[in-house]
Order: C-alpha cells, then structure tokens, then sequence
C-alpha cells in the first residue's frame, strides 16, 4: 500500500494542477470568444491549411486526368489564359474573363502557404531562434513573418518589371497608347497574383474573430480590390503597377519594425520605425499623391484619342465619370492613408520621448510578458485568442493591409483539447 500512495499524491497534484490551468484559461475566454470558436467561420478559420491543400490536390488531380472534358477546366486554374501573340521572342497576353481561374487559385495558394509557413516555419523560428515564450506573441511574429516575406518578394517583382518596362521613368507612357496596352507573362502573372493575395485578405479578415481596427481594414481592403480589379479591367494595369509597388515598399519597414519589437529589440524596433515613417512620407504622401496628380492633369490629355464615341467600335473608352471615380478611389484611399499618418505621429512622438514604438491601443497581453507555455502544444497557434492589436502603433488603426490575420490558427486537435478543459 506504501508503495502505491505516492504515485498517488502525484496523481492527484497533477490533476489540480491541471483543473486550476484549465479554470485559468476557461475563464481568460470572454462570452465573445466562446461565441466565435463556436461559430462556423472559426472552423474555417482552424482549418485552412487542410481545406487550401485539400482543394489545392483535387484540383491538381483533375488536371492530371488526362480527360479532356474536365482538364480544358482545370487547365484556366494554373496556366495564363489568352495569349495573342508573341514579341521579342516572349509570349503576350491580354485580358479575358478565364482569368478568374487563375485568381481562384492563388486566393487559395496563398491561403495555405501563409497558413502553412505561420504554423511550421515563423512561429518555431520566433521560439527557438528569438527566444518569444508567449504563444501571442509567436502568433503576431508569424503573421508579421508571412507579411515581410510576402511583400519583399512582390516589391522586388515589382521593381524588375518596372525597370523592364516601356514607362520606366516616363510617368506619360503609362497613359500613352491606352487602351492598347498588352501584356506580357511576367507583368500578368504579377497582377493577378497581387488580386489573389488582396482578395485573400478579405477572405482572412472575415473569418477571424474581428480586431478593434476591423472596419478600417475591411475599407482598405474593399477599396484596394476595386482599384486593382477595375484598373485591370480597364487596362490601367500600368499606374496600377506602381501603387502596388509603393505600399509594397513601406510594409516591409513596417513588418520589420514589428518583428523587431517581438523580439524584444526595441532600439532596434526605434530605428526602424522611423525608417518607416520617413519611408511612409516619400511614398505614400510625395510618390503617391505625384502618381494622383499626374493622373488627374494629364490623364484626359494623353488619352484624348480614346473618348468614348459612339460611331467607333472601342476596346475601351473613357468618360469624365470613369476618371473620376478612379480618382475617387485613389483619393479615398489617399484620405485613409492621411488618418494612419495621425497615429503614426503618435506613435514617432512616444520613440521621441524615449516610451518607445509602442502601440496606443495595445495592452502588454501581446507582448512577451504573456505567461510561457508550460507544456508546448503540438500547434504553435493553440489555445490563443486576443482582442488587443499588435503592440506597435500602426496596425492597430489598419495601415498593414495584408498582417492581420486569426489570433488563433488552432487545429481539430487542439480544439479538442480546449474543449475538454472546459468541461
């Protein structure tokens, strides 16, 4: 009997242990969180990964038939559709409405490659190479991880189609010869890319549980898809190109500047930021509002043999309503960018005064300060779920159009996990 009593003692320390962890995460979920990890968007939300690459296989699948009836389909999901001709010895493009295939697809490709790198690659880099113990915390690296990666790759596309192109340091030619403006397979596939990864972050936004600064990004969002999409529509891919490339620009200082901070670098964190605001300054309000304005003053002049005229049969035409509500997009996203630049003066005034870039909403529940995992959980994203935004003041009113993302990734194991704690 002796022999069995401390095994036991054990037993029963382990499970009050355990009961008083599980009382002290049920009761760090509010109504509002039970509510959404209850809901139907949050196991979606949970299960991206398996449902992206789920889809991602069959479709793959298809393709690889052999059957024609279905591979003339499927075909639309992986290769540029409507190529009419060939020049300098590269295939040309225009645009078509199969192209929706394409977009389809890398809506979600980046779906499971930004889950998937979140999970297996960001979050275990933030534990054992930068030492951040706080599951929160992790999570917020990973998805500032995902952002840096994302944008410095589509900056340098950007900048390599720019350097190759006929406006490169000719601001008239993008609006010379339109609507006669073709294509080639570099700058098509950039585009379409980009509008998968914007509707994605739409998608992304929906389906997590809504952050402070939700409606702000949602406006963002909805705006820079309607600019993207009409502008490729209207074969404005031209200036659309160079808006991409300068937000694509200064996210990356903003990415690197919150990871910085995750990993408790704050001089560094310091530094950075104000690379980012002077980054901030040159291209969203000098590069940006030239961009508008050249627009807005030449735009009629150089495509005055493209009016619309009702004796001609036009590709495309413009109207005075057309050029004006892209202007009204460009300037409503302009007005958005002047309220980031508020906070984010905010934000310079604290770095100034010596409190940091800190941001004005947050709380210390994103920062490291977080209780450590005592047990680490098979997914690096379990058991998380925070109403608070990054602790760096500029997503929190929603400048970083493509970071924000679930707090909590939790897969089906988890989940059950968290299930049978609160029972």
């Amino acid at each position: 009997m002796s022999a069995v009593q401390p095994d036991r003692k054990i037993d029963s320390t382990t499970l009050s242990r355990d009961t008083n962890s599980s009382t002290s995460s049920t009761n760090s979920f509010t109504a509002e969180d039970r509510k959404y990890h209850a809901s139907f968007l949050a196991s979606i939300e949970r299960n991206q990964i398996r449902l992206s690459r789920s889809i991602i296989i069959v479709l793959t699948a298809l393709h690889f038939s052999g059957i024609p009836s279905i591979t003339k389909y499927t075909s639309k999901f992986f290769h540029l559709q409507n190529q009419i001709g060939v020049a300098n010895n590269r295939p040309i493009y225009d645009i078509h409405i199969d192209d929706t295939y394409y977009v389809i697809f890398w809506v979600i490709a980046v779906t499971f490659l930004r889950s998937f790198l979140m999970q297996w690659c960001f979050s275990p880099f933030a534990k054992h190479f930068c030492s951040i113990t706080s599951r929160k915390a992790k999570i917020r690296f990973a998805e500032q991880s995902w952002s840096f990666v994302y944008y410095t790759v589509s900056l340098i596309c950007g900048c390599y189609l720019y350097y190759n192109s006929p406006y490169f340091n000719n601001a008239d030619q993008i609006f010379v010869g339109w609507p006669n403006h073709t294509l080639h397979a570099s700058l098509k596939r950039y585009y379409l890319i980009s509008t998968g990864f914007w509707l994605q972050q739409i998608f992304v936004l929906n389906i997590e549980q809504h952050r402070k600064d939700h409606y702000q990004m949602f406006s963002h969002h909805i705006i820079t898809c309607c600019l993207i999409i009409g502008s490729y529509y209207y074969y404005f891919f031209r200036i659309g190109h160079l808006i991409l490339m300068t937000m694509d620009s200064v996210d990356i200082l903003l990415s690197g500047a919150k990871l910085l901070k995750y990993a408790n670098y704050s001089t560094a964190c310091d530094v950075m930021f104000i690379l980012f605001m002077v980054g901030w300054l040159v291209t969203r309000h000098g590069i940006y509002n030239y961009l508008f304005y050249h627009t807005w003053h030449n735009a009629r002049r150089l495509m005055a043999e493209s009016i619309c005229d009702p004796t001609k049969i036009q590709k495309r035409c413009w109207t005075p309503t057309i050029i004006n509500v892209f202007l009204g997009l460009l300037g409503g996203l302009q007005i958005l960018i002047i309220i980031w630049m508020y906070f984010i003066c905010k934000v310079a005034y604290k770095v100034i005064t010596g409190s940091g870039a800190e941001d004005v909403r947050s709380d210390e529940d994103d920062t490291d300060a977080e209780e450590v995992d005592e047990i680490e959980p098979e997914s690096a994203f379990e058991d998380e779920t925070d109403e608070t935004d990054e602790p760096i003041g500029i997503k929190s009113v929603g400048m970083d159009a493509f970071s924000s993302s679930s707090d909590s990734t939790l897969d089906d194991e988890s989940d059950r996990r968290r299930r049978l704690r609160g029972q």
